[in-house]
């Protein structure tokens, strides 16, 4: 649980993202974070391509590699990191996505799937999805996504209508599992119906 409970506030790293996005010119937002992911791409290639290189890495990064191996699923030990999938996303989301969209699924994704996971696994009674996922994680996830809208709806304007059918897409991708990391499909399938209907 302690492991789980890291990997999931680790996530909170983003609001870095999220604070640079609502402040700076939008060309050095789109210039830190799209080097941020290249960096975290290219450590992820020499984690998986080179384990001579990775170690010399590891040893120059000690304390954050440690860290980082301790809070990873092992799934990510053979692929990119949630980090990079994240940062991927981030990418996607400030380069494309205006303010007022893309801030709110950055923070669907930072703190909706945490509060699925962390609600899920403490108070999760009512399986579904073949016992993978719970109710009760879901209806937290959207109820965290929802709060989201509406700090998004006084702050940035965003309509109602279409963050809260974000925040609905948003809960959906987390509970459905798709093979393709969702630190890369909640923020983006989220803000793609966002962006479709404001």
């Amino acid at each position: 649980m302690k492991r789980l409970f890291l990997r999931k506030t680790y996530r909170l790293a983003l609001l870095a993202v999220v604070i640079i996005y609502y402040y700076w010119p939008k060309k050095y937002v789109v210039l830190a974070v799209s080097l941020a992911f290249l960096f975290s791409l290219a450590l992820d290639i020499i984690r998986l391509v080179s384990p001579k290189a990775n170690e010399v890495v590891k040893s120059i990064f000690k304390p954050f590699a440690r860290f980082m191996r301790f809070i990873a699923k092992k799934e990510e030990l053979r692929d990119l990191t949630g980090t990079t999938y994240s940062l991927m996303g981030c990418t996607i989301i400030v380069t494309f996505f205006p303010r007022y969209i893309g801030i709110p699924a950055i923070l669907f994704n930072t703190f909706g799937d945490m509060a699925a996971t962390m609600v899920g696994k403490k108070f999760g009674h009512i399986k579904i999805m073949n016992g993978k996922k719970s109710l009760e994680g879901s209806v937290a996830c959207f109820s965290v996504m929802f709060l989201v809208v509406i700090w998004a709806h006084i702050k940035l304007q965003l309509p109602l209508l279409s963050g809260t059918l974000g925040a609905l897409t948003g809960t959906v991708t987390e509970l459905i599992s798709l093979k393709i990391n969702d630190n890369l499909t909640i923020p983006i399938f989220s803000g793609v119906v966002m962006w479709l209907l404001h």
